[in-house]
């Protein structure tokens, strides 16, 4: 019984082993390709990069305990939005692995520390927020044609059933206060009648958010720009797509064919 004990655990480890590997190889190879001072072609080039990548839903969720994970070869939005600006923030700052995982950390937890669930940014109101306010990106909404946007946001809280973590009670306690947080904020987005307009003020890497209607929560789906002429383009993880594209049709008229995104929100980075 001990052997088989041993060489399961072996087996485990030779495999997390070969995992990291492999990842640390695909981040050398974004490394490898060409720079851009510009922050926002620099994110655009690192989301092309991902282009034909399948699309895994729920990459963040089901582990015992909070961690960071990494992911190169299968990602849903958020992740690829996340991955995009860190390995873009890391080939300009820090072009090492370490460098890469220091800034998907910031990205992803309140105040750049892993403390549990609730110290990750699950609503993306939240995690343009705490980004804007450590300086990595600016929520250019409003300067681009955005309006108020009024919403109360509750849908974790709502359906603590579909979150696993929120069965203890403080776990809820500590994301309903992080709800409140969100509520007792100003907020702006472009509704879909606007976005055709907002088209030629966005830029290459600008990271764009499509709000809900489904009742508590924030936004559907993100994603990054790619400009053609004046017309935006939207580079995702696409659900129906089954893996990261960049859309048919520019991006009013996507917004326009999907019935539960009701606008958008803006984010540009900033440079390094």
């Amino acid at each position: 019984m001990t052997r088989i004990f041993v060489l399961s655990f072996f087996i485990l480890f030779s495999n997390a082993l070969q995992a990291q590997s492999s990842l640390q190889k695909v981040f050398g190879q974004k490394m490898d390709l060409p720079e851009n001072r510009d922050i926002g072609t620099q994110v655009l080039r690192m989301a092309e990069s991902f282009m034909g990548t399948p699309y895994v839903g729920g990459t963040l969720e089901g582990n015992p305990t909070e961690k960071l994970v990494c992911k190169f070869d299968g990602l849903d939005c958020t992740t690829l939005v996340e991955s995009s600006i860190s390995l873009a923030v890391a080939k300009a700052e820090n072009p090492t692995y370490e460098g890469f995982k220091n800034e998907l950390t910031k990205l992803r937890y309140r105040q750049g520390e892993i403390d549990g669930y609730p110290s990750r940014l699950h609503y993306i109101l939240d995690w343009m927020y705490e980004n804007e306010k450590r300086g990595r990106l600016e929520d250019i909404t409003a300067k681009v044609g955005g309006v108020p946007f009024k919403k109360e946001i509750n849908f974790m809280t709502n359906h603590a059933n579909l979150y696993a973590p929120l069965a203890e009670s403080e776990v809820w306690e500590k994301v309903k206060e992080q709800e409140n947080q969100i509520n007792s904020r100003e907020h702006s987005y472009i509704p879909k009648a606007g976005i055709q307009k907002a088209e030629p003020m966005l830029h290459d890497g600008d990271i764009v958010a499509f709000t809900s209607s489904v009742e508590g929560l924030d936004v559907n789906h993100m994603g990054i720009i790619s400009k053609v002429g004046s017309r935006a383009y939207l580079i995702h993880a696409s659900l129906s797509g089954k893996k990261v594209i960049m859309s048919s049709v520019p991006l009013a008229e996507y917004v326009a064919s999907v019935p539960k995104h009701t606008g958008m929100i803006v984010a540009r980075l900033n440079d390094i």
